[in-house]
């Protein structure tokens, strides 16, 4: 019996370290990618070049990921869980200039990522928009809520774009203020 809980308690260990050593990896392949988009498009990015700058084997990548899109997209959501976590907290329940507030603000710190994720087109990717289902207003009945989260995702995805694009020139305060009195009227 004292054998076959010493063999569980190895296995378990074996498993943790294999879980560890895929998150490692995992994490070594996201920040390469990020980085080799700082140096060229996407497009242009080889699985081999992706795994030398990672420093991670090509068995390595194929264990983990199916794709580079993959990793973009898991990177992406990595970010955003990160911001949304960040952003759940209850005082915004009650005050959308603040949520809106940070929300420009963590943007604005996290410019370079953004940037990628702009040029990788990934605004539209699913990992974008989970981040905002996780925003969700809240609407009378079930069809009225989808539109009505289409509407705000679509506008507030828009006016981020151009913020962005046109050099985040206006304050977080500023794009606060003009997002309550636009978005949260209704």
């Amino acid at each position: 019996m004292q054998e076959q809980l010493t063999a569980a308690k190895r296995n378990d260990a074996l498993r943790m370290s294999n879980k560890e050593s895929n998150r490692f990896t995992r994490e070594c392949l996201q920040t390469a990618l990020i980085y080799l988009m700082g140096e060229k498009s996407f497009e242009k990015i080889s699985i081999s070049e992706l795994v030398r700058r990672s420093g991670v084997s090509r068995t390595a990548f194929y264990r983990n990921y199916s794709s580079k899109e993959e990793i973009l997209n898991e990177a992406c959501t990595s970010i955003l869980d990160h911001l949304s976590a960040s952003l759940s907290d209850t005082r915004y329940q009650s005050n959308p200039v603040l949520w809106y507030h940070d929300f420009f603000q963590a943007i604005k710190e996290h410019s370079g990522v953004f940037q990628l994720f702009l040029q990788a087109h990934l605004l539209n990717s699913p990992a974008f928009n989970i981040y905002f289902l996780s925003k969700r207003p809240k609407a009378r009945d079930k069809s009225e809520a989808h539109y009505e989260f289409l509407a705000w995702q679509g506008a507030l995805s828009t006016i981020l774009v151009h913020w962005f694009q046109d050099g985040m020139q206006e304050s977080p305060d500023s794009m606060a203020e003009l997002c309550a009195r636009i978005l949260e009227a209704h």
